[in-house]
């Protein structure tokens, strides 16, 4: 048998000159605007499982691995001791079987089938999957399949990202799913089937929008054909509703046209959505649907458009969508600088430093729009004047302000920053003055 080789280099020649090529490829989509499309599986069931089975089980055959019922089975048989004296009861975590009974091993199949990664929840039995396209999602769900109807309106449109979620929980698991996968890579979630029986939603509908209320860092997207089905969910700040006929995933639709698009240079107003229909509503039918701060997707001007771009409460997508990019880049850039520095010293040098990260965050949020444009007043003309600058301040406290206790835990908790939003325009009204030559006898 003829030995595998596995390093292999280059051949070379005689030559003077060398020229080498680099291929730069965009780099995945990380950030604030992936979806996540939430699937309810009977634990217990592989009905889910993959078109293609995947799990082998030595006997020549495909079978998808069984599930149990999808409980916790943590015990405390671990033991261990902190100074010699205390007992600590450590949990022993009892891996749960995938209620999809597809393994978290991605195989050479899956891979070619577009599958980016696989995770299984050990408490749940809960599986996050990543798909880089629609294609892919087809290789696993029937064409027919919610979730595959989804993801297919989602990456048809132009601002989709490169990656789409679906996350398989066991019925009843859902708080629990989430939280095990709470921090990857998305930040918009809708279900793959409606979560409404006429005006009622469902139990994990107000679950998933009370865990995102409650982290304030994640979005929900509903779809209802009512705008009192959103009468639960009023003020609502990280719930988006919509109103659209469920034949068509408005839902999916609207986070592929928007999401992933630059924050603060877009407005979720006047979206365009691929493969969807646009309405044509009366004042009525408008005006019930705001009274809500649902969105709706309408023709106007002869344009589909999409009615507003509110959450629930009222507050504006865009707005809080720039807090999070804030919030999140701040957090992260911060996190970096003391990871790859040797030693930020707790002197006024480091404080200096992490402060001066705040300011650059805030201006580069102001420069994407997303914090306003400071303006002053000029009593001598009386006129207001743009600065050229972003309505935003940092403070951070000195060392000799901080606590002996926060000095002894090497905590610096002094800085503070404040912005002010920039806000969008949403409607206009244009006053006019018309000069007649006619005479009437009208009084207007």
């Amino acid at each position: 048998m003829a030995e595998t080789i596995t390093d292999v280099r280059p051949f070379t020649r005689v030559k003077d000159v060398d020229v080498e090529m680099t291929v730069v490829k965009p780099p995945a989509i990380i950030g604030l605007g992936n979806l996540l499309i939430l699937h309810e599986v009977d634990a217990g069931s592989s009905s889910t499982a993959p078109k293609p089975a995947l799990a082998d089980t030595g006997t020549g055959k495909d079978t998808p691995a069984k599930s149990d019922t999808g409980k916790t089975t943590g015990t405390t048989d671990g033991k261990a001791t902190d100074d010699g004296s205390k007992t600590i009861n450590v949990p022993k975590i009892t891996p749960v079987a995938p209620v999809t009974g597809v393994p978290d091993k991605l195989e050479p199949n899956d891979v070619l089938n577009g599958v980016l990664s696989r995770k299984t929840d050990p408490y749940t039995g809960a599986q996050y999957v990543e798909y880089a396209t629609a294609d892919a999602v087809g290789a696993y769900y029937d064409k027919t399949d919610p979730i595959y109807i989804k993801s297919d309106n989602y990456f048809m449109q132009e601002a989709a990202s490169d990656r789409i979620a679906v996350l398989n929980y066991p019925k009843g698991k859902l708080a629990d799913a989430l939280k095990a996968f709470w921090y990857y890579n998305w930040a918009f979630m809708i279900f793959d089937k409606s979560q409404f029986t006429d005006t009622t939603p469902s139990d994990d509908a107000i679950i998933a929008s009370n865990i995102c209320e409650a982290n304030k860092d994640h979005f929900l997207v509903l779809q209802a054909t009512q705008p009192a089905a959103y009468v639960t969910f009023y003020a609502q700040n990280y719930t988006i509703g919509l109103i659209h006929d469920l034949s068509e995933p408005m839902d999916a639709a609207l986070i592929g046209a928007t999401a992933t698009l630059t924050v603060g240079l877009v407005t979720w107003k006047f979206r365009k959505l691929k493969g969807i229909t646009a309405d044509q509503i009366t004042v009525q039918e408008k005006s019930a649907i705001d009274r809500v701060h649902a969105i709706a997707y309408i023709e106007v001007s002869g344009q589909g458009e999409t009615s507003e771009g509110w959450v629930l409460s009222g507050d504006y997508i865009d707005s809080l969508h720039g807090d999070l990019w804030v919030k999140t880049n701040m957090g992260d850039k911060i996190q970096k600088y003391l990871q790859n520095t040797d030693k930020v010293p707790y002197d006024q040098r480091g404080i200096n430093a992490l402060a001066a990260i705040c300011s650059q965050v805030l201006q580069q949020a102001y420069e994407q729009g997303i914090v306003l444009e400071q303006e002053v007043y000029d009593s001598n003309t009386g006129e207001t004047q743009s600065t050229g600058k972003g309505d935003y301040s940092v403070t951070a406290t000195p060392r000799s302000a901080q606590s002996q206790k926060d000095l002894s835990a090497r905590h610096y908790g002094g800085l503070s920053f404040r912005y002010h939003r920039s806000g969008a325009i949403h409607t206009v009204l244009v006053h006019g003055t018309v000069q007649s030559d006619t005479f009437t006898n009208s009084k207007a």
